[in-house]
């Protein structure tokens, strides 16, 4: 799906932009570094986690256990939200592509690995641009 209609899977939940941020291949589609992505995935508090879980069926992934199905279409991952690690891209929370390169370098999925190293080529030049250098120690 593109960033429209990524976008509106997303804002038909009506969430409080302050208990959840965009990651995985969505933040990588809100900063254009890719046209598509297979799914929506977000990350939340633990409040709004148990407000979806009253609220939704929601079915635990057999990926990983911290990771709900929402609606058949969202991934909900309720593990380790941090605003500081957030920045909003056009107007929506996303997790900022340095925590999601720590990740993949982390678990070094075969399916990550070109992503990886656009994310670490738009860094650099976010970086030699001028822009505020990365301080989560990725690479």
């Amino acid at each position: 799906m593109n960033k429209k209609e990524y976008l509106k899977k997303l804002d038909r939940l009506n969430l409080d932009k302050s208990s959840y941020c965009i990651i995985a291949s969505g933040s990588m589609l809100m900063h254009d570094l890719c046209d598509n992505c297979a799914d929506v995935d977000i990350k939340v508090t633990k409040e709004l986690f148990q407000e979806l879980l009253d609220k939704y069926h929601m079915k635990q992934s057999s990926r990983y256990d911290y990771v709900y199905e929402l609606l058949g279409e969202i991934d909900v991952n309720c593990k380790n939200f941090d605003p500081k690690n957030i920045e909003f891209v056009d107007g929506y929370p996303v997790e900022k592509l340095e925590v999601q390169l720590n990740w993949m370098v982390e678990n070094n999925r075969p399916k990550d690995q070109e992503k990886i190293e656009i994310i670490r080529t738009y860094l650099d030049r976010k970086n030699i641009n001028g822009f505020v250098s990365s301080d989560t120690g990725a690479w």
